[in-house]
């Protein structure tokens, strides 16, 4: 059984004609990641009794002959801010190691329903705060492609290394699909209101998304299916509630125009830009023209995002408090209590949000930022929608350049530059596709396709069409040892 070419729909496929079972299967996996992970660190949990309890009982049903189990035996990971009854959801905190949620996030239980074995909770940067998977209490997320490297998501690690088949994530803005570029897969961020929320820890709840990723175009479009649909409980599903509308042109015909905005791939370094121009050229021979667009604000944009990004995290972490869930330390008084409590579960990524989102907040500077944030995320919104009134969708960068080596001490301002490209799409609630493009350097680095609400198999048919396939990490990396953070 070769792990690293398998796809999720070839092995529900082979669970389904009993060629092999769930359990089997689930056994080979659950060995890929405990073996895997003292490498990577991309997982914080692994769930062995749980998945095997779910494998089992797949094989109980398959036996029995159903057949509405579209993913049976899939081994899934689930990035740690969705919640999970099985186990612990940290989100990457320490001050959460040991809270239990008792529901499961609805995405994940769909895939459950659907026959999926959860084997583990994907890492991830501490309370979300990041793009890097690199500040989390169980150490940072390694690149299967070069553990020196940050994997940027912990779920697009376990999946580039074969540690599972398909990784359910987040993406506010942009973890996900720059995680994707950096690990050579395909990363979805669907359109805002196709997957429920609901059971997704955030601290920007304007942007954030349940995302995918996956080694090939067809897994994506599989697990889409499942995990899509309206949910009572999250609000903004209300869009697909009879049903998601159908794109135009949802399934592509040989010719295809894309919105190519020159300006923006200016912007990035010329090794980057170069190894780019031969996926342009397998785009047009897939069938694409290109029409130069562009996208008043892009720029303004990554801004906006975190002026918007900032006042909500200052919100939504208020409620580490200590009080109901999470690290309790003692003090004299509630203002002694509350200054040692998140001066000690917070990190600085964390204070730093806090405090200034406060101050962003505060009377004399809600209108002079937080407003003209609205007004530019309004502004962008239209951009696109204009943009896309000319081509069928749009070509972006995903990232400045593939992964950089892990710095001790990085620039926080350096780290938010890297979301240039990801972060204007997430205010746009447009679904875009990281897909691998090119390698710089034996890196690989993918781009970004854009397209019209709910156009996701559009943006997943042309990039199956015309994207580099998966490449599996060398042996010799993935074995490669570093300093151990356990699990």
């Amino acid at each position: 059984m070769e792990l690293d070419k398998m796809t999720a729909a070839a092995a529900a496929k082979a669970v389904n004609n009993r060629e092999i079972s769930a359990r089997e299967l689930t056994e080979a996996y659950l060995n890929r990641c405990t073996t895997l992970n003292s490498t990577l660190h991309s997982l914080v949990h692994i769930f062995e009794q749980e998945a095997l309890r779910q494998a089992e009982a797949v094989d109980s049903l398959v036996s029995r002959g159903e057949t509405a189990l579209p993913l049976a035996g899939v081994p899934v990971v689930l990035k740690d801010d969705l919640c999970y009854s099985a186990g612990p959801t940290t989100w990457g905190a320490a001050s959460l190691k040991n809270f239990q949620p008792p529901y499961t996030a609805a995405a994940a239980q769909k895939l459950i329903d659907a026959g999926a074995i959860i084997v583990g909770k994907a890492n991830l940067d501490q309370f979300g705060l990041g793009s890097s998977a690199a500040s989390s209490y169980a150490g940072p997320a390694a690149n299967p492609r070069d553990p020196a490297r940050p994997a940027g998501d912990g779920a697009a690690a376990a999946v580039a290394a074969g540690q599972c088949l398909l990784g359910l994530s987040s993406d506010s803005g942009g973890s996900l699909r720059m995680g994707a570029s950096h690990c050579g897969l395909f990363g979805l961020r669907p359109t805002t209101g196709l997957v429920s929320r609901h059971g997704l820890y955030t601290h920007a709840p304007s942007f954030a998304s349940v995302a995918l990723a996956a080694r090939d175009t067809a897994d994506i479009n599989l697990a889409l299916q499942v995990i899509s649909g309206y949910d009572s409980r999250d609000a903004a599903t209300a869009a697909v509630k009879d049903g998601a509308p159908r794109a135009e042109g949802e399934k592509l015909s040989r010719s295809v125009k894309i919105g190519y905005p020159k300006d923006l791939f200016a912007l990035l370094p010329h090794h980057t830009l170069s190894a780019l121009e031969p996926a342009r050229e397998r785009y047009r021979a897939a069938g694409a023209e290109f029409v130069e667009i562009t996208l008043p604000l892009f720029r303004e944009a990554l801004l906006a995002y975190y002026v918007i990004a900032y006042a909500e995290a200052s919100s939504n972490l208020s409620r580490f408090d200590g009080i109901r869930f999470g690290l309790s330390a003692e003090g004299a008084n509630l203002e002694e209590y509350y200054f040692k409590t998140r001066g000690a579960a917070f990190d600085a990524e964390a204070k730093r949000r806090v405090i200034i989102g406060t101050h962003l907040l505060s009377q004399d500077n809600f209108e002079r930022y937080y407003r003209q944030a609205q007004k530019v995320w309004r502004l962008i919104r239209q951009s696109f929608a204009t943009a896309l009134e000319k081509c069928d969708l749009i070509m972006l960068p995903a990232v400045l350049a593939p992964a950089e080596a892990r710095e001790e001490s990085q620039d926080f301002l350096k780290a938010y530059i890297q979301g240039c490209f990801c972060a204007p799409v997430s205010l746009s609630g447009l679904p875009a596709l990281s897909a691998p493009a090119s390698e710089v350097g034996a890196l690989p680095v993918g781009l970004q396709l854009v397209g019209r609400p709910f156009a996701e198999t559009t943006l997943a048919d042309l990039a199956g069409r015309a994207a580099l396939p998966f490449k599996s990490p060398p042996v010799e990396v993935l074995s490669r040892k570093e300093d151990t953070h356990g699990i």
